[in-house]
């Protein structure tokens, strides 16, 4: 019986399964990042309810601006009246 320990195996035979290993786990890593994004971009291109909100505006055009409506806010560190609520 021959012990398999990493230490027993040719240092070749060692850098190839790392090369291996690197080379598999890169591509998968691809494949699974890219199709996510991919699967993100479709689903939203493809439908699905756009929310508005209460007063008629697409919620996610109210988000982006909502850094924005709240800099003084946010420069007075919390202190007075909040602005409107996304």
């Amino acid at each position: 019986m021959t012990d398999r320990s990493p230490e027993t195996k040719p240092f070749g035979r060692r850098l190839l399964e790392l090369a291996v290993s690197i080379c598999v786990l890169t591509l998968v890593s691809v494949v699974v990042g890219y199709g996510g994004g991919l699967l993100l971009y479709l689903s939203a291109a493809l439908g699905g309810p756009d929310p508005e909100t209460a007063d008629g505006d697409l919620l996610r055009d109210r988000l982006l601006d909502w850094p924005e409506r709240n800099r003084e806010f946010m420069r007075a560190n919390g202190y007075g009246e909040l602005p409107l609520r996304p």
